[in-house]
């Protein structure tokens, strides 16, 4: 394979830069994923207090929320590598002093809701990664790069909570350590990453959400953003609907985990489609396909069909989410200009996170009132009419892949 201007590329499993990020990413996510597990089953283990596991994840997801933009600004003033060996050594070493406290039979409240801003906090700076990985390939391998890379976050999402539990029964020291070592390795690997100098464009004072407003302002950006803001909520809010009406039907614990599993094991397995949909339709008609096929199976969840139906039906609404993470590189981050791309794709994943407790907080007030099903049915309709708003924008209709006319 060559460039246009006749030099070869590098195929991606020979490119070194992309196989350091790849490898310590995996790590890191499987780390991450194994704690969404541990950390509960350690708070309710040492105080026996559900309310004291909300806090620790309203916590994390508020710290989140609300370092977005100024870890977006810091992306786009100083070295991104160096920012995020930063955060995964951070990361390391809170954990570190988590497993010490349990060592010494010494944790407390405070340190533990410590541990969450530490978490939520270098989540935004974790963000560094695309743009890294941008910056280690060539353009056109950049669609082929994301999709590795969401192979890699479905593989970690689907093994790293039993692998959570796993551990934990064995010692609940154990998760933390291992996570501990993982975060490490990723901060190692990412200091080995050789790129070449990027031009520094300071970011002036009070500027910090630009590249947010900037995306906000481009139609098509808008647009995609809304629907890509709608697929993810919807989601999460389907995993956790899904979870109350299998249990209010007497279903077993193993059997409600097993089928909420459909939902990793089909995004895992929709990475083989990423190719031939890209293929086949434009990035702006993909996400409209994407968004549209998800309608029927929320109605789908809420058919009094048995577990396994709902299993197959979870199953079919992941194999849409590998497209989401590519339609979000290039229907966005593509367009912003470098040195506001921090601060755009902080403010994305933001509104990303913003977008889940509000629609957790909606469904859980509506299951409240209603029932699953019908929080299910209010879904699907959600997500139809915000699909529906978006194809009204020609540009979406007839985004092209970059490169292709």
């Amino acid at each position: 394979m060559t460039t246009p201007t006749g030099h070869a590329v590098i195929p991606l499993h020979r490119n070194r830069n992309f196989r350091l990020l790849w490898t310590g990413s995996a790590g890191a996510f499987l780390g991450l994923f194994a704690l969404e597990t541990a950390m509960p089953l350690l708070i309710l283990g040492t105080w026996s207090s559900p309310a004291l596991t909300s806090v620790f994840a309203a916590v994390q997801t508020t710290t989140t929320v609300l370092c977005g933009a100024p870890a977006g600004w810091l992306l786009d003033r100083y070295d991104r590598r160096k920012l995020l060996v930063l955060a995964e050594t951070a990361r390391a070493a809170a954990l570190g002093t988590l497993a010490l406290a349990l060592w010494l039979g010494q944790l407390t409240i405070v340190h533990v809701i410590t541990i969450a801003v530490v978490l939520g906090s270098m989540q935004t700076i974790g963000t560094a990664r695309m743009l890294l990985v941008r910056a280690s390939v060539p353009d056109e391998q950049l669609t082929a790069a994301v999709t590795g890379e969401e192979v890699r976050n479905n593989a970690a999402e689907l093994a790293g909570p039993p692998l959570g539990g796993v551990l934990f029964a064995l010692s609940p020291v154990l998760p933390v350590l291992t996570a501990t070592a993982l975060f490490t390795v990723s901060a190692g690997l990412t200091w080995l990453v050789r790129l070449p100098a990027r031009a520094q464009l300071p970011a002036a004072s009070g500027q910090v959400l630009k590249g947010l407003t900037a995306a906000l302002r481009e139609r098509t950006m808008r647009a995609a953003i809304l629907v890509l803001m709608l697929i993810n909520s919807v989601a999460w809010i389907a995993q956790l609907v899904t979870i109350v009406l299998l249990q209010q039907h007497g279903v077993a614990p193993w059997l409600v985990g097993l089928v909420v599993a459909g939902f990793a094991v089909g995004a895992l397995a929709g990475t083989v489609l990423v190719a031939p949909l890209q293929r086949r339709l434009g990035p702006g008609a993909l996400l409209l396909v994407v968004g549209l096929a998800q309608v029927p199976t929320l109605a789908g969840l809420a058919l009094p069909l048995g577990p396994w139906w709902a299993a197959l039906m979870c199953l079919c609404f992941g194999l849409g989410l590998p497209q989401v993470r590519v339609l979000l590189d290039v229907l966005v981050i593509r367009q912003i200009p470098d040195e506001r791309r921090g601060q755009a794709l902080s403010g994305v994943f933001t509104l990303l996170s913003l977008s889940l407790p509000i629609g957790m907080i909606g469904a859980g007030m509506l299951m409240n009132y209603s029932t699953p099903r019908t929080t299910l049915l209010t879904l699907a309709s959600i997500l139809l009419l915000g699909v529906a708003c978006a194809t009204f924008s020609r540009s979406v209709r007839t985004a092209r892949w970059p490169g292709k006319q």
